[in-house]
């Protein structure tokens, strides 16, 4: 009997470690079980066409919100043409109201409800039809409820007898039937490893994937919007369980791992305990793990000081700042130790850091988002996901939705549209500054002038500056077009130009001659948004007024004034110095300043600095590189200002070396005063 086990994952890197869970309980059995991965991003009719022609006689879906609705479309190809094909699907989105999911769609024939190792292993056990000992080749047995025997008399339809499976929900003619669920698995390490049949594949596919890894089952918190809520307590793997699969892992190449624990520090010496052993292995791997922030002690900052810079990622699920609104989600947070160990972790630069925000919460309205988002901004995290609240089935919000006001549609992924805090098009503008926040945060594309224009011009609010930006974005229409990196400087050069109420006194450069000044450079910047117009096109649009300045997208932020001539200056200056740490063309826009250097200054400045004598007292890290290469590949410009110390003149003169296409720049600040002649 063949068993197909398979899912639709959001992207290829990703693998399930459900179905690799299942197989292992069951890889004794004397059924033939293939497991193939798709994408969300592959058409219904290829996937149902190649399931079509694996010839299964079972077909089990994981299904997930991201999945479920092209996972029906599979099965309803399938059972189109395959009527007699038993379809069987199990996961979150179909453990709750699970009755209901069989009763709308009747093509598929059976679902698992909860945790799905004891269920599974029970109906394979009675496809196969005998029983076995337990999978893995371990020594010690699986709890009795996984290896229990098959009972009954033979019934018809996919299932012998499915009465006798715990968690499973099955068709009685025309009623649905849900089987008391099956009691969660106490002795995690009775489960097999998961990924034994990957690694002795030819190939190891797992060295290109990121692999998914549980250490615990369960979390200490009721978040009233997480699936976690749902269960109480936590599960462990033993610790000599976990140290194992991980060396079987990086043993076998494996370069990225991604822990799935809902909260991998809820147990502090466990966490340290995995933490040491990952890095007294010096695996080239990345880690990744979900912690709670403030959970964090001396004890562990004073550990993770030392780790190697790049080996953890965290990601720290802030959500809301607001104590009341924590307390309607029955969420428990100490937002001011969690700053201050973000903060810690940040100074130490050795740890990504990811952190999260839900809009949509109970009882925050659209400043409320606002106050959460620029707290967690000025944190200075890699990267700040801004998420929708999801009404996920089974979840406490959920069942309060009326309570609270929430307007969703119930279908996957059952996504807040407003609530009676906040509206619906305050909703629509949180969305579009998320999508901002993608374009130009999380992608540091222009950190330095980001930075300058909240505190110069929008009282330090970086929400304030994305909201604007959105506006602007929505209003010259961009939000429905592709774009590429040149394409965000040039919009936010526009964008910034337009904030002005006054035309530019001084050139938006240093003050040479030459230079693009006032309204012509900002018409150049302008032009680079809308390049189907002429540039007598943006002075017909500046004379109507139209969508150009901040009256008018407009800029809702109460710490908001318009740039003056200066601080214009001061924030080009400031967008070149980002653009030329990510654009090593040297082909640049209309709105980037003018060198204040003659070529025959940079000629002599790159003679200087690409001396081996500089290059080990001023770029040390550059010291393996041939001075020829360092001419060919680096760049020499000076600034009026360190761009981290922008509110201070310090001309200041900085290397940037472009390596290998595809490698982030290199950058060395070089003191003026230590480049004079005499000094070499």
């Amino acid at each position: 009997m063949r068993v197909l086990l398979t899912t639709l994952n959001a992207k290829y890197i990703h693998v399930n470690l459900t179905l690799r869970y299942l197989r292992a309980c069951c890889r004794d059995l004397p059924l033939d079980f293939i497991l193939e991965e798709f994408t969300i991003n592959d058409r219904p009719e290829n996937i149902a066409g190649r399931v079509y022609r694996l010839q299964p006689d079972l077909v089990a879906f994981s299904c997930y919100i991201w999945n479920i609705d092209p996972t029906l479309a599979v099965i309803q190809i399938l059972k189109t043409v395959r009527p007699d094909l038993p379809i069987l699907c199990g996961g979150p989105e179909v453990s709750f109201d699970t009755a209901a999911f069989l009763a709308q769609n009747p093509q598929v024939d059976l679902a698992i409800t909860g945790e799905g190792e004891i269920p599974f292993r029970t109906l394979m056990e009675q496809l196969a039809g005998r029983q076995h000992a337990p999978a893995g080749g371990r020594e010690e047995p699986l709890p009795a409820s996984i290896a229990r025997p098959a009972t009954g008399r033979l019934a018809p339809g996919p299932v012998p007898d499915p009465a006798a499976i715990p968690g499973l929900a099955w068709r009685r003619g025309g009623e649905v039937v849900v089987n008391p669920p099956a009691p969660p698995t106490r002795d995690l390490d009775a489960i097999p490893f998961p990924y034994q049949e990957d690694l002795d594949a030819a190939g190891n596919d797992l060295r290109q994937r990121t692999v998914y890894y549980e250490t615990s089952r369960g979390c200490p918190f009721t978040c009233g919007f997480c699936l976690s809520s749902t269960t109480r307590g936590i599960r462990y793997f033993s610790l000599e369980r976990v140290k194992a699969d991980l060396t079987r892992l990086l043993a076998a190449g494996v370069r990225e791992i991604k822990f799935v624990d809902r909260t991998f520090n809820a147990h502090k010496k466990r966490a340290l305990a995995i933490w040491e052993y990952i890095a007294s292995l010096r695996p080239k791997a990345r880690f990744y793990f979900e912690i709670a922030g403030d959970r964090l002690d001396e004890e562990m900052l004073a550990f993770l000081d030392r780790v190697p810079p790049g080996l953890f990622q965290f990601e720290i699920g802030v959500q809301t700042i607001d104590p009341q609104v924590n307390s309607l989600c029955h969420r428990s947070q100490d937002w001011q130790r969690l700053a201050a160990n973000v903060r810690r972790l940040r100074e130490m630069g050795n740890i990504r850091l990811h952190l999260d925000l839900i809009a949509g919460l109970p009882g925050e309205g659209y400043a409320g988002v606002g106050k959460s988002f620029d707290a967690v901004a000025t944190l200075k995290p890699h990267e700040i996901q801004l998420g929708f609240l999801k009404l996920l089935k089974g979840t406490a919000l959920r069942a309060r939705a009326r309570e609270f006001g929430y307007r969703f549609v119930d279908r996957p992924p059952y996504e807040v549209l407003a609530s009676s805090a906040i509206t619906y098009e305050e909703m629509l503008r949180l969305h579009d500054v998320e999508t901002l926040l993608r374009y130009h945060g999380n992608s540091h594309l222009a950190d330095h002038a980001l930075a300058y224009l909240a505190a110069a011009a929008f009282g330090g609010s970086y929400f304030a500056v994305y909201e604007a930006l959105a506006a602007w974005w929505e209003a010259w229409g961009l939000m429905r077009r592709g774009h590429s990196q040149r394409d965000l400087y040039n919009h936010l050069a526009a964008f910034t130009a337009s904030l002005s109420r006054e035309v530019p006194a001084r050139s938006l450069g240093l003050d040479i001659p030459g230079a693009p000044r006032g309204q012509e450079a900002r018409l150049a910047a302008l032009a680079t948004v809308m390049p189907g117009r002429s540039r007598q096109a943006h002075t017909s649009l500046e004379a109507d007024n139209c969508c150009l300045r901040p009256e008018n997208y407009p800029v809702r932020s109460p710490g908001f004034h318009p740039p003056g001539p200066a601080e214009l200056e001061r924030f080009y200056q400031l967008l070149k110095f980002d653009f030329l740490c990510r654009d090593r063309s040297r082909h640049w826009p209309e709105w980037v300043p003018p060198s204040p250097l003659t070529e025959e200054e940079r000629s002599n400045y790159m003679a200087r600095i690409t001396d081996p004598r500089s290059i080990e007292k001023y770029m040390p890290g550059l010291t393996k590189e041939a001075p020829a290469s360092l001419r060919r590949h680096g760049f020499i410009e000076l600034f009026p200002c360190r761009p981290e110390k922008p509110e201070h003149d310090e001309p200041t003169l900085v290397f940037f070396y472009y390596g290998p296409p595809g490698s982030e720049a290199k950058v060395y600040y070089l003191p003026l005063i230590e480049i004079e002649p005499q000094t070499f």
